[in-house]
């Protein structure tokens, strides 16, 4: 059998102002109760910790709902980017609840899980993302949910993005930058990963434990430093 190492982030997503950040730049069912302002056009640190806490206790249906309201509510993104983050937890979340339906046998509902994530995906192609703070890994042999190198291509990395246990794949990403990626200032660090989405992938063999592939083009980096 083989063994796989693992690192599992927390949707924590710090705000940017509690943080300094180092950034290289490579490219110049029943819903939930509704907890969020809907007529807002800015996102709470309220409404963000519900979001993050949804996350952390992998509940899919609530996380993708109200990420999907929030998305539908704010247009324009700030300093925190924190429209590209959700768009990013929208995905995710979609792709766990697909998991668990299909885990569940609920054949009607992974159907129009799938359907909603296809639909979401597609309207998101050409956007900005912002991916969860993950690890670098100069070495990514058979590892879970760190930022690895790209065999043969100096110029991308990936992340292989799962759920806790490391049991299903919700996503495959690869981003891809406009110039060479220095690894040595990344090596054992948390990092934000971030482009635009420029294509996405669907897995359509059920036997395989994994939802889709995520592109990124005009990629970058920012490295989280304590102040």
């Amino acid at each position: 059998m083989k063994r796989f190492v693992f690192f599992f982030v927390l949707f924590s997503f710090p705000a940017l102002s509690g943080y300094a950040q180092k950034i290289v730049k490579i490219e110049k069912p029943t819903q939930p109760a509704l907890e969020v302002n809907q007529f807002s056009t800015e996102i709470s640190e309220k409404e963000w910790q519900i979001i993050i806490d949804s996350l952390q206790a992998e509940d899919w249906e609530k996380s993708a709902f109200l990420a999907g309201q929030l998305i539908n509510r704010v247009k324009t993104d700030n300093e925190k980017k924190r429209l590209a983050r959700l768009r990013y937890i929208y995905l995710y979340a979609l792709a766990g609840k697909i998991i668990a339906f299909s885990e569940a046998n609920k054949k009607s509902e992974e159907a129009a899980a799938r359907e909603e994530l296809r639909k979401a995906a597609d309207s998101f192609v050409g956007k900005e993302f912002v991916l969860p703070p993950r690890r670098f890994l100069a070495n990514c042999n058979q590892v879970l949910n760190y930022i690895c190198p790209v065999k043969n291509n100096d110029n991308a990395l990936r992340v292989t993005a799962t759920n806790k246990e490391g049991t299903a794949i919700h996503s495959f990403e690869l981003i891809l930058f406009d110039q060479k990626v220095d690894l040595k200032d990344f090596t054992g660090k948390e990092t934000f990963l971030g482009g635009i989405l420029a294509k996405v992938e669907f897995n359509e063999n059920k036997s395989y434990p994994w939802i889709m592939r995520l592109s990124f083009v005009r990629g970058f980096i920012r490295v989280i430093v304590t102040k």
